[in-house]
């Protein structure tokens, strides 16, 4: 298989879940449900989407986050790393296991690389970009500074190296990673105030990206709580939306 091969079904695959992932989300919620989940909408007053510019610097990222995945993938061929190619070698339960193992690593690393992406002399230069997108869609999943997509799955790298993972691991991997990421940048809320204590949630980011600041995490709200870094408003706002038969509102998002 040659590299460029490689590298084009890697694309295709992670551009496939992010259209489907995304667009799916965008079609149900933004566009046919818009009105029936109306009362699910987080911000009152939000600025106008700015959906191909999402569109525009997701698939830049995807190409990225690709281009680096090939390459461990070839560390892996020619024996570098711990990558393996047959399931039976360790077997299905290892594969779970590893995929969890992931997620993880991945949202441990993420906590700390997204805080220091918000130190003042980092962030107009890798992490700004995506605050532009104050009124995320599904389509903001990914559309991040090309030094940020580095940033996002530099942590893979040397899991590589100490970790077996096998292709499927990190196929399976990347679908989960898309539909939290999908969920996050939502900007409708689903979940119950019970789920904002240990995972993140629309609201959860959405906050973030009005505010700029806090809520640093991936998938579970751990490294927040234990840091200090949850907004005090947050789970408050996720309250009402469980006690007031309207859209959720939180004060200070573009009023």
């Amino acid at each position: 298989m040659s590299t460029l091969f490689l590298f084009a079904a890697i694309s295709l695959f992670f551009l496939a879940v992010y259209a489907l992932c995304a667009g799916g989300a965008y079609l149900l919620v933004w566009s046919v449900g818009r009105e029936r989940y109306a009362a699910q909408r987080i911000q009152k007053y939000p600025r106008p989407a700015q959906v191909g510019r999402e569109i525009a610097w997701s698939v830049l990222s995807i190409l990225i986050l690709s281009s680096l995945l090939t390459i461990t993938w070839l560390t892996a061929q020619a024996g570098w790393s711990l990558g393996y190619f047959e399931v039976d070698q360790y077997g299905w339960t290892y594969l779970a296991v590893s995929v969890a193992v992931m997620a993880v690593v991945h949202d441990t690393y993420y906590y700390w690389a997204h805080r220091l992406m918000h130190h003042p002399k980092v962030f107009r230069h890798v992490h700004k970009l995506h605050h532009t997108f104050t009124n995320p869609t599904p389509f903001a999943s990914y559309a991040f500074h090309p030094l940020e997509a580095v940033v996002e799955v530099a942590w893979y790298a040397p899991l590589a190296f100490v970790l077996p993972v096998h292709p499927v691991a990190v196929a399976a991997y990347i679908v989960i990673l898309t539909v939290l990421n999908v969920i996050s940048h939502l900007g409708y809320e689903f979940y119950s105030p019970g789920v904002a204590r240990w995972f993140i949630t629309s609201t959860h980011h959405n906050l973030h990206h009005a505010r700029s600041k806090g809520h640093f995490m991936l998938y579970f709200n751990l490294w927040d709580r234990w840091m200090g870094t949850n907004m005090p408003e947050y789970e408050a706002a996720m309250q009402r939306k469980e006690d007031e038969p309207v859209a959720l509102r939180y004060h200070g998002a573009h009023e």
